[in-house]
């Protein structure tokens, strides 16, 4: 490598004197630079350096001449490379005069000029020799001398300034604040004019620094600074929501600074402007201080030195850190945590921090932290710097959880497939296994058992069947009917049966085959679309009793002389008391929890609704948790609008003694639910399992509450808890054998188990062997052998066994306890107000009527499937809202709504309240139109779809809570499906059923919304119905009907269904 000729060592003085006698004999000067002549074959050290200047494009060549520009020249001066070498050049000697200048005119005048006056030494004297200027070179009587750097670019700058022609006040604020400051620092002579005028135009920005830790996050304010800048600059720029173009600023002499923003620091302020209060805060705090130019746009490099942000950060203490990782093992080699020690990179002594990953979940957001894609790593508030051997560390920390995460998934698939984690009920996990019983498939509300003899001749044809015989049967009784005989001969059985008989066996084989037939059709299809979900298998006891709790035989409980119940220590007895029946049903669930769990396991309680069933429950329970000697938890499933009652019955009758309540469901069972990811591989991805628990997610609560369906979604963490007492309210929930949640019920394993519900039987018996093989598996046998000796015989519509009937009822009675209202409680009497059941049916109406009648005459004959429903929805609807059929009809067409307001009216006068039942949406909003302009009210409307979870919104408690805490007369209209759980609204004593529902048991639910403990006024029922003189209508039918069904209803071993196939009778 040649050497720059500089840098080789000298030989002798005297070439060195050689070499500056040329260049003294041959140097000149101009505007543009130094110019040297250019010697072809170089001689002396002058002409080598000028050579070597050329060839680093320092100097250029013009004409055989070297030329270096003034400024190339000046960064020479600067650069330490060349120090030894510049007296090569031979310059002249630094000049010790300053610039002279002065102004002619104002800065808003377009002729105003800055001149260079003559220059003066350093006391000011202007100097009277001959002075000319050649670039950089004063030539002064002869002598020359060099001007530096910043005095030169202001005699040029002035220069330029001066060739201007066309200037206005913002082209003369900017030159003259260039000029100022180049002027300033040349120590220049300015005329009095100027030197009071003070104009900045800063093209360069120092951004200063302070760091503040606020809320354990790192907040740094960002403080834009230049040269000059008046005191109070920055609180002038906070003042305004944008970057001004210029500022006026006053001056503690009294003078003003005008502080004109050149474009590209307005882009750089402008970004600064968007951070709130110029600051920024945490991890774009730390990223802002790593890199200032991604964030402040392009302009910023030309804006800022990176040399100079550097200094403020060190100014502002503001560094990085160096890290060490060191970790904890426990006795199993597991890592359990770490201290991270952090080092400032500063070179000043400083003590390290320390800092704690003190379990896996933190070190798991380390991890997370240090691998985002960007340059820094920001941890506490600090910036880590990333090195090869850190991130060596932070590997071997990932590769230490993965081995953690692989213990604890193969844990944690063993906790959960381990069977004898659960009860012993429980005999595998796989997937749901599909139930067959005729006893399950028939449960449709309809009854109707075929008798013992066409049972024995259909299991006959079923063995032989096929679509043929079907077709045969049938044609056999179309031939029986139209010849007028008795008797059909059934097909392959050779035997004679009557039409009737004939007729039922062939409705009974087309059902069970068009059954057969949809399953076995649509069962791939399901298999394909659903992914693997593994269940736990539970003795199903239908076909035979696989899984058995035998009972005592004799269950001692003296109904009359019974022993007192034990209330628990937190019932606030002072102020609340039990009332007899309550008292009683306490002692009754004591008596049999002391044969628990060997003896017996658990009990129906049947009460009617509105008896405080909650109240006894949560009195047993708390007794229990205060004085076992091992006690367990309480787990009790219900409805969400159930749910809150319960918390708030425990809150309103019992201290802060009483036990600790967990709801497990909504909001706070997210925080107890293990995250997908973090579930086992083998139990996520082998069996489907998505849904666990912590494992700690109990903590120390008492009770649990959850809903059906987070107990069935969580059946794998609930159903290995050893529960003490498990309460299902609303029992028929779980009434349905191949239901999911029936199935995760009877997994649980607990000492004593509750079935709550008043109606243990709604669609067959099937509801009731269902809920007692819950509570008592196999004292009812399994469900084809309790569906042969009891089902069949007591549901045969033709000859019930009434004998069966008592054997069954003797069985349950010692688990059962069933008590209406009308039996017990201290009620007022609940009226029903006949009067309005003859409603005298208006013309229009008749009319309507007469329409809907032809309609579905002629629809039948055409076969049309659906006339019935929709004619019954028609002839209901012109009954109770003639309106929707005609909207133009006068208000007197509906006598329903005359009825209406004056019964209001009436009770308006008692001050009273009232409950409007009706499930269509558009009565609703018509009666809400009526009620506001008659009586005033903003009635509130509850639906089924109303919120039964307090997180949002008003729930349906809270809309009834508001009616009743009005004074005085009152309406709210309710849906029959919105009172289903919970609801209470004693308050009201008047209940108007302005439309029916099709079951009874369901309208008397709702009535007893109001009629329940806690009511003290008679509660009047209406079922308002429209009449006619010459025919019954719909209104007069249904009444009819239900009220044949109502009178079954106490018995709770009867289905009280919807209405079925008597709906045909209605038209």
């Amino acid at each position: 490598m040649k050497l720059a000729f500089w840098k080789r060592k000298k030989s002798t003085d005297s070439v060195v004197e050689d070499n500056l006698m040329a260049s003294i004999k041959s140097l000149q000067y101009d505007d543009v630079g130094l110019i040297y002549p250019y010697q072809q074959n170089a001689k002396n050290d002058a002409d080598f350096y000028w050579e070597s200047l050329e060839e680093e494009d320092i100097a250029y060549l013009l004409d055989d001449q070297y030329v270096l520009p003034w400024e190339e020249l000046f960064q020479l001066q600067q650069n330490p490379e060349h120090s030894n070498v510049l007296n090569l050049l031979n310059l002249p000697s630094p000049t010790t005069l300053h610039p002279v200048i002065r102004s002619e005119g104002g800065l808003s005048d377009p002729d105003f000029k800055i001149i260079l006056d003559g220059w003066c030494d350093q006391n000011r004297i202007k100097s009277k020799g001959l002075i000319k200027r050649i670039g950089a070179v004063l030539n002064v009587d002869g002598q020359e001398y060099l001007l530096n750097e910043t005095t030169w670019k202001l005699v040029e700058k002035v220069k330029e300034f001066a060739r201007i022609s066309n200037k206005d006040n913002k082209l003369n604020q900017k030159y003259w604040a260039q000029i100022r400051s180049l002027a300033n620092r040349s120590q220049a002579n300015l005329d009095e004019f100027l030197r009071k005028t003070v104009v900045l135009a800063p093209e360069k920005l120092q951004l200063n620094l302070r760091k503040n830790l606020i809320s354990q996050e790192s907040v740094v304010e960002v403080q834009p600074d230049f040269d000059e800048a008046p005191s109070n600059w920055l609180q002038t720029f906070d003042r305004y929501n944008q970057v001004q173009d210029q500022y006026s600023i006053s001056l503690p002499d009294g003078g003003v600074a005008h502080v004109v923003i050149d474009p590209q620091v307005k882009n750089v302020l402008s970004e600064i402007k968007k951070m709130p209060n110029r600051r920024v805060s945490g991890e774009r705090a730390q990223t802002f201080l790593h890199n200032p130019f991604a964030q402040l746009g392009d302009d910023a490099t030309e804006v800022i030195s990176p040399e100079g942000f550097e200094k403020s950060k060190q100014d502002a203490e503001i560094y990085s850190y160096s890290l060490q990782i060191d970790k904890f093992y426990n006795e199993l080699a597991h890592y359990v945590s770490a201290q991270l020690t952090l080092n400032e990179n500063s070179g000043r002594e400083q003590q390290s921090i320390l800092l704690e990953l003190s379990n896996l979940e933190q070190t798991k957001y380390f991890i997370s932290a240090y691998e985002k894609p960007s340059p820094i790593f920001i941890w506490a508030g600090y910036t880590i710097d990333k090195t090869s051997y850190l991130d060596h560390q932070v590997q071997e920390l990932k590769s230490d959880l993965t081995e953690i995460q692989k213990y604890e998934d193969e844990l944690q698939a063993q906790q959960v497939l381990d069977l004898s984690n659960y009860s012993d009920r429980v005999i595998g996990i796989g997937e749901a296994q599909k139930l067959n019983s005729e006893f399950i498939q028939r449960d449709s509300g309809e009854s109707e058992w075929l008798p013992q003899h066409l049972m024995e001749l259909e299991q006959q044809l079923q063995d032989r069947f096929s679509d043929e015989v079907l077709e045969l049967l049938e044609q056999r009784i179309k031939q029986a009917e139209q010849e007028g005989k008795d008797q059909v001969l059934i097909p392959n059985a050779n035997t004679e049966v009557s039409v009737d008989d004939a007729k039922k066996l062939l409705n009974s084989l087309s059902d069970s085959n068009r059954k057969e037939a949809i399953e076995t059709l649509e069962e791939p299809t399901v298999n394909l679309q659903k992914k693997k979900k593994d269940t736990l298998l539970i003795a199903n006891n239908i076909d035979k009793a696989e899984f058995t709790k035998q009972r005592a035989d004799q269950l001692v409980f003296d109904e009359k002389n019974h022993p007192p119940a034990r209330l628990p220590l937190s019932f606030r007895s002072q102020e609340f008391g039990l009332k007899p029946h309550q008292e009683y049903g306490v002692a009754w669930l004591q008596n049999l929890h002391r044969y628990a769990p060997e003896q017996v396991s658990g009990c129906l309680l049947a009460d009617d609704m509105g008896l405080g069933k909650t109240l006894q429950l949560l009195c047993f329970i708390g007794e229990y948790l205060e004085n076992a000697k091992d006690k367990k938890p309480v787990l009790v499933v219900a409805p969400v609008s159930l749910l809150e009652n319960w918390e708030a019955e425990a809150n309103r009758f019992f201290s802060a003694k009483f036990a600790k309540i967990l709801s497990l469901y909504g909001e706070n069972l997210k925080d107890r639910k293990i995250p997908k990811h973090l579930i086992s591989a083998q139990l996520r991805d082998d069996h489907g399992i998505t849904h666990l628990l912590e494992e700690d997610w109990r903590g120390d609560a008492d009770i649990i509450l959850t809903t059906y369906e987070t107990m069935r979604d969580l059946e794998f963490s609930l159903a290995r808890i050893d529960w003490g007492i498990m309460v299902c309210d609303e029992a028929q929930k779980i009434k349905v054998p191949t239901a999911m949640v029936t199935k995760a019920a009877k997994a649980q394993k607990a000492d004593f188990k509750i079935a709550c519900t008043g109606t243990p039987v709604e669609n067959s018996l099937t509801d009731l062997w269902c809920l007692f093989d819950f509570i008592q598996e196999n004292l009812l046998g399994s469900l084809n052998e309790f569906g042969k000796t009891y089902r069949r015989p007591i549901e045969n519509l033709d000859n019930v066994d009434n004998e069966v009937l008592e054997q069954l009822r003797n069985l349950i009675a010692p688990q059962v306890l069933r008590r209406m209202k009308h039996d017990v409680a201290d009620l007022p009497e609940k009226i029903e107000v006949n009067h309005c059941k003859n409603i005298t049916i208006s013309s229009l109406q008749r009319q309507l009527y007469a329409d809907v009648i032809n309609r579905y005459r002629k629809l039948s004959e055409e076969g049309n499937q659906g006339a019935m429903l929709a004619s019954l929805h028609s002839m209901r609807m012109i009954c109770a809202h003639p309106f929707q059929l005609q909207p133009n009809a006068s208000i007197h067409e509906s006598p329903k709504v005359d009825w209406l307001i004056k019964t209001l009216d009436a009770i308006k006068a008692k001050n009273e309240k009232v409950i409007i039942f009706t499930e269509f949406r558009d009565i609703q909003v018509f009666l809400k139109r009526i009620l506001l302009e008659r009586f005033g009210l903003n009635v509130t409307t509850v639906n089924g779809d109303s919120n039964t979870s307090s997180k949002k919104g008003l729930t349906r408690q809270n809309l009834i809570d508001r009616f009743q805490a009005t004074s005085g007369f009152n309406v709210i209209i309710l849906s029959t499906t919105a009172v289903g759980f919970g609801v209470n609204i004693q308050k009201a004593n008047h209940v108007i059923h302005y439309t029916r529902s099709w079951n009874p048991a369901k309208e008397d639910q709702a009535t007893d919304r109001a009629y329940r403990i806690g009511q003290d006024k008679e509660v009047f029922v209406y079922y308002p119905s429209i009449a006619a003189n010459d025919f019954d209508t719909f209104e007069i039918k249904l009444d009819r009907l239900l009220s044949s069904k109502r009178a079954l209803a106490d018995d709770m071993l009867k289905p009280n269904t919807d209405l079925g196939k008597e709906l045909i009778h209605l038209i």
